[in-house]
């Protein structure tokens, strides 16, 4: 029975903390990216509502693999905090794929939100596969 509680807790601690890193990550990507996501999204802004969701999918595709794979809890966080740099990496890289990209953006260019979504997806996946 104690070994069920203490599995139970941990496994309480691993969701808590990527829930926290995914909050923090939301916010690093909302800080540093030039546009106004939110208040775009909530206005209807599709491609950045596209764009915003990707990024943080392939964040959770690269911290649910290092979940799986992590022995501890630091473990987890220091993989979680790589694979943070590595998505902003994505963003920045795509931005210089796409000239004028936060224009872009902001004017509701769909495409441009989609192919920003497919970068991050791809890097988090091949990121989480990296990790286990």
């Amino acid at each position: 029975m104690n070994e069920l509680v203490s599995q139970y807790i941990l496994y309480l601690q691993y969701i808590a903390l990527a829930v926290v890193m995914t909050g923090c990550f939301a916010f690093i990507y909302l800080i540093i990216t030039p546009l106004k996501e939110i208040k775009l999204i909530k206005e209807g802004n599709i491609a950045c509502a596209i764009s915003f969701g990707g990024a943080l999918i392939g964040f959770c595709i690269t911290i649910t693999s290092s979940m799986s794979t992590s022995l501890s809890l630091l473990g987890f966080l220091i993989w979680s905090l790589l694979a943070t740099i590595i998505q902003l990496l994505v963003y920045f890289v795509a931005t210089r794929i796409v000239k004028n990209a936060s224009v872009e953006l902001a004017n509701n260019n769909i495409a441009v939100g989609c192919l920003f979504a497919a970068f991050s997806i791809a890097i988090g996946l091949i990121n989480g596969a990296a990790l286990s």
